[in-house]
């Protein structure tokens, strides 16, 4: 079972005090003192004794070097001679680090008594998995426990760590592995079916390491019956799907966490869909540039993800992975409140990815008749041909081309971050001519100005996020959410 071990970074001895009962009142299990956050003269034995009476229960003792992300800057002998009080203090764990203090994990680690050791081993910088596993083994091999630390720069190299978890937990390892930021935060969800022995946090606010939960966090997702969901896309900083699905939860009173998961191409295989699922994922959104890619990897799909060619929507079940494809509703849904489509409605489809095959097999069964535009122009016939669409190339459309009564940008250009030229020439709006913006990150994009300012009327797509997004969840949990909660909290996340 996977203990929860709170990381307390206090200045005084009446900190440590403070924080650890409260720690300990919200759910942690182990408290880890970090004596490189206390002043120097702190780790003599009297201070030491002092700090460690002044928690009631069990607890580890860190000092962590400057070299490791910490700040004690102590080495040599001094360091030695500090760690040796700490061994003497009765902690229950004492934090030894793998590189710096070879000589006392081998001197210790012969005695054969308490307090156990944590062998730990914090890198720099993402390194490749065999480079992990090698010294996770000399960790797990110097010590009671090892540990491995590493920053993640995409949530690839969390997987990466998960699937290195779940070996190292087959072989009878007892080792924490932690990948550390936002794109390893995976790693604390799902500490538990990993194989972890410990998963660390910190109190609100009190952050020790980057990525940690705070407690509450960490202490409501240990239990069987964790939702744990997540959006596969690159990049997904711009999206505002987690406080959303996050809201949904709350308002369903289901325990579990939403995380926004950066996949580059080259990471988006089959086994990393099967990694998140052995981790205890219950299902997944996917977005650009994935959505085409995934449907070739589940095992079946709904008669929608099969006619738009793309899965934005994943479900776990066992060992096996279903796609879904919940756009559909979402545009269908957000464009009966804008406009209504009737046969003979013309109607301009931009881009050629999996959202705009989901508006153009929407736009056909409403009756409309539609053409597809892309910059890339083999695209567009492809996807033209394949769903019954006309195709007009971008540059056709200006001066005196052909008139649209709807018009959908479903390309990234517009999304903060992202940026880009108008999709469309500004002669298409006028009055009477819906322009349709998928994109919701900026709530109002420069193209929506541009159409606005010519009399014609302009929507975002968060509405359609919100009404796709509620479709997914409730393939996940057979809950109809709370749609007013979580158009809230997406509102919220984007002012």
């Amino acid at each position: 079972m996977t203990r929860i071990v709170a990381s307390l970074v206090e200045r005084s001895v009446s900190g440590v005090t403070c924080s650890s009962r409260e720690a300990f009142r919200q759910g942690a299990e182990l408290v880890e003192i970090r004596f490189d956050h206390l002043p120097a003269r702190s780790l003599d034995a009297g201070t030491v004794s002092e700090v460690r009476a002044s928690v009631r229960g069990p607890a580890i003792a860190t000092l962590r070097s400057a070299v490791e992300g910490g700040r004690s800057k102590l080495k040599g002998t001094a360091r030695e001679n500090a760690l040796k009080v700490l061994l003497d203090a009765g902690f229950e764990y004492v934090d030894l680090e793998l590189e710096r203090d070879q000589r006392l994990l081998k001197a210790e680690g012969r005695k054969g008594r308490r307090p156990e050791l944590i062998a730990s081993c914090h890198l720099l910088r993402p390194a490749e998995a065999g480079k992990v596993e090698k010294a996770l083994v000399r960790a797990c091999a110097a010590g009671d426990i090892g540990k491995v630390a590493m920053p993640c720069e995409h949530a690839g190299q969390a997987i990466m760590l998960a699937r290195l978890g779940m070996r190292r937990s087959d072989a009878g390892d007892r080792f924490v592995l932690i990948g550390m930021g936002d794109q390893g935060r995976l790693t604390r969800v799902c500490a538990g079916r990993m194989g972890s022995d410990m998963v660390y946090c910190s109190l609100s606010g009190k952050p020790a390491a980057p990525g940690q939960l705070d407690v509450r966090t960490q202490s409501s997702l240990k239990g069987k019956d964790i939702v744990a969901l997540g959006l596969l896309g690159h990049p997904v900083s711009h999206s505002v799907s987690k406080p959303m699905q996050e809201a949904a939860l709350r308002g369903a009173r289901l325990a579990g966490a939403y995380l926004n998961l950066d996949v580059p191409p080259e990471d988006m295989t089959r086994e990393t869909l099967e990694t998140l699922g052995e981790i205890g994922f219950s299902g997944l959104n996917v977005t650009i540039p994935h959505k085409e890619r995934v449907l070739g990897m589940c095992d079946g799909v709904d008669s929608e993800a099969e006619s738009a060619g793309a899965v934005n929507t994943i479900t776990f079940k066992g060992s096996r992975i279903y796609g879904k494809n919940t756009d559909m509703i979402g545009f269908t849904q957000a464009l009966e409140s804008k406009k209504c489509i009737v046969s003979g409605t013309e109607a301009l489809v931009v881009g050629a990815g999996g959202a705009a095959r989901a508006a153009v097999l929407s736009l056909r069964r409403a009756g409309a008749h539609v053409t597809v535009s892309a910059r890339s122009p083999g695209k567009a016939e492809a996807m033209a041909r394949d769903m019954g669409a006309d195709v007009v190339s971008i540059s056709s459309l200006r001066g005196t081309g052909p008139v649209f009564d709807v018009v959908v940008n479903c390309t990234p250009i517009g999304t903060k971050g992202v940026g880009g030229a108008v999709p469309v020439p500004s002669a298409l709006f006028r009055k009477g001519v819906l322009y349709f913006d998928l994109v919701y990150n900026p709530p109002v994009t420069r193209t929506m100005k541009v159409a606005a300012a010519r009399k014609a009327a302009a929507a975002g797509g968060l509405e359609m996020l919100v009404r796709q997004g509620a479709a997914s969840f409730n393939s996940w949990t057979g809950v109809e959410p709370d749609l007013r909660a979580m158009r809230v909290a997406a509102r919220r996340a984007l002012a």
